[in-house]
């Protein structure tokens, strides 16, 4: 199953030389919706919110890729660069406690819970795949 959602995604990548996110997003979104048993009008109320919560957490992400990429120039700004990339950690793992509890008002706990793992899942296949993609 996992294979059947990512198999188009690496051949659209291979005929277009490059990646899609839309690409990547609808086959996401397809292999959640399968995997976790999601009804069209469950996934019509989860997907809008959970693209929210990921436009946020990038924001965050990018944020901390930037800080990880500098080199402070002394004991006191390495100080403050580790406290920083605390704090944008914290708040991403806040961010996605609250709004867990948000899509727990749309999916019960299981689905709630088979989401997260088949999201997990379909990541960790996608980077499998990339990197075969890459050595070729």
């Amino acid at each position: 199953m996992l294979m059947v959602a990512v198999l188009p995604m690496l051949a659209q990548m291979k005929m277009n030389k490059g990646f899609d996110p839309r690409a990547f997003k609808a086959h996401l979104e397809r292999f959640i919706t399968v995997e976790a048993g999601l009804t069209p009008s469950e996934a019509a109320q989860f997907f809008p919110l959970y693209d929210e919560m990921n436009r946020k957490q990038r924001g965050l992400y990018d944020q901390i890729r930037d800080l990880k990429r500098m080199k402070p120039a002394d004991e006191e700004q390495c100080r403050k660069v580790i406290a920083d990339i605390d704090r944008l950690e914290l708040e991403i793992k806040q961010m996605q406690s609250n709004y867990h509890s948000r899509f727990l008002t749309i999916l019960s706990g299981s689905k709630l819970f088979d989401v997260i793992t088949a999201e997990s899942r379909f990541h960790r296949q996608a980077m499998r795949d990339a990197a075969k993609f890459h050595r070729k």
